[in-house]
């Protein structure tokens, strides 16, 4: 591999770590949003109310007011899209908290899992990230048609 495809590697790399921190975290602030404008929460309670959730709190509890706010059906699909994002966090931790080699084996990273303590290898992690990305925005976009009132037929 010569210096330039290394360079190119690296530079796919990183946009891809940055792509899917972006769509992760948009993710994350819509269901933040969601979950204040479904309790009608007061604006100035947000940040300290909503912002203090880690991942896995806020998807527990959005999904338990969920149950309380929506018909069954419409909470258990609330949830399982709460889910897939859930999912999409063990790799952002992953992302976030590894050892990163962007220019070698199409971006690689190690990662030490606080459950097991071994660490792990990650090959191809640009092309895995571009996809993960993806699923993110998905979520995100069937999240929000949840929650946007259909203009009425005319």
């Amino acid at each position: 591999m010569t210096v330039e495809d290394q360079e190119d590697l690296a530079e796919r790399t990183y946009r891809a770590i940055g792509y899917f921190i972006f769509q992760f975290s948009q993710t994350e602030y819509s269901i933040r949003h969601c979950l204040g404008r479904e309790t009608k929460l007061d604006e100035r309670f947000v940040a300290a109310m909503l912002q203090t959730y880690d991942v896995g709190a806020l998807c527990n509890v959005s999904k338990e007011i969920y149950k309380i706010t929506r018909s069954p059906e419409e909470a258990d699909e609330i949830a399982t899209l709460i889910n897939r994002f859930y999912k999409l966090n063990g790799e952002r931790q992953r992302v976030a908290h590894g050892v990163w080699v962007p220019y070698f084996r199409g971006g690689m990273v190690q990662h030490v899992s606080r459950n097991s303590l071994k660490v792990v290898t990650h090959e191809d992690q640009a092309e895995v990230l571009e996809k993960w990305a993806e699923e993110a925005s998905a979520i995100r976009t069937d999240l929000l048609k949840k929650f946007v009132v259909p203009p009425p037929p005319y």
